[in-house]
């Protein structure tokens, strides 16, 4: 069921506020008129960076201190959970850390919603807590896995799986409603260093600053094939998807946050080579263990309550490589 959305000066807490989703979800949340309480222990995210805003107050929060999280969100109508640990080379770098937050501040974070009656709690889980799989576009209902437990890189995506068994069968009958999202390969400029687009374009100036800065044939290495697909959203686009199936969506419900638009590597290479006028020779390297050949989300539940992406393709690719472009030319030396 769907219900207009009425921010009737509703306290919405968001925690991992300083984070790239959280920021902008922070700022959109406040410009429908909720007060929001940006929540971050600036571990990864800085709270320094949410745009401030009438309606948005800061506060430092560790959700692993469960009294730091009781403080913090008593009051609340809402609760939405973003704090994480993302990035792969955090996976391999500090599972152990990846895993404490993922699972035990997300349990410490609904406990206290429930305990506070808070009215809903909105997940962010991850494509990952379904990691691989063979139904594509892949629709809500596909099975939640780990491949393999010996492989940190899956310590993100069993923090996730295990976040929205927590979610769920915390508040199984409490009265408290959630939303748990599973967004797919969010892009736009802030979006952090550790994934593949910021990644790409830190190989292209790399070797073009090597070269004297002038040349614009050049070669980068890349993961895997390059024949390996994701599937890019916007991150405007993301954060609409998010409050449409949060906010807008009366009830409890699983929902995929992306695009059914699949993108090879290779293609998307070509596209930033475009963009930043390069023309590059892709070399294939050995793809990491555990990572998926393609990825692509079933988002016909999320367009029935009528998302549609408003962002191309090419624009997120564009304006997010373009800042990543900006940001080395002025801060590398």
């Amino acid at each position: 069921m769907v219900q207009p959305s009425n921010a009737r000066q509703e306290k919405i807490a968001v925690t991992g506020a300083g984070g790239f989703i959280g920021r902008a979800l922070t700022l959109s949340l406040a410009e429908r008129g909720y007060k929001v309480i940006a929540l971050d222990n600036n571990f990864r995210g800085s709270l320094a960076t949410v745009e401030m805003h009438p309606n948005i107050s800061l506060k430092s929060c560790d959700i692993l201190d469960r009294d730091s999280i009781d403080e913090s969100i008593a009051g609340m109508d809402m609760v939405f959970h973003l704090a994480a640990i993302n990035g792969t080379e955090n996976f391999y770098s500090t599972p152990d850390k990846v895993m404490e937050v993922g699972v035990i501040g997300t349990h410490n974070v609904v406990q206290s919603a429930k305990m506070h009656n808070i009215r809903k709690v909105v997940f962010a889980s991850s494509s990952e807590a379904y990691s691989t799989t063979s139904v594509i576009p892949t629709p809500e209902t596909v099975d939640l896995r780990v491949p393999d437990v010996l492989n940190p890189r899956f310590s993100y995506g069993g923090g996730k799986l295990a976040g929205e068994l927590i979610v769920i069968n915390y508040l199984r009958g409490s009265g408290t409603e959630f939303t748990v999202f599973r967004p797919h390969n969010v892009i736009g400029p802030q979006m952090g260093f550790e994934h593949v687009i910021p990644q790409l374009v830190g190989k292209i100036f790399k070797q073009w600053r090597g070269l004297g800065g002038k040349k614009r044939n050049i070669s980068i290495e890349i993961q895997g094939s390059g024949r390996e697909t994701r599937s890019f959203i916007d991150i405007s686009d993301a954060v609409r998807a998010i409050e449409i199936c949060s906010l807008d969506y009366f009830g409890s419900g699983i929902f995929h946050i992306g695009t059914e638009k699949e993108c090879s590597i290779y293609d998307l290479v070509r596209e930033i080579g475009q963009v930043l006028g390069f023309e590059l020779e892709i070399i294939s390297t050995k793809v990491a263990t555990g990572s998926p050949l393609r990825r692509c989300p079933d988002t016909s539940k999320l367009r029935s309550l009528g998302f549609a992406p408003r962002v191309e393709f090419s624009e997120a690719v564009k304006k997010t490589a373009q800042w990543y472009w900006q940001y080395f030319e002025s801060n590398v030396k």
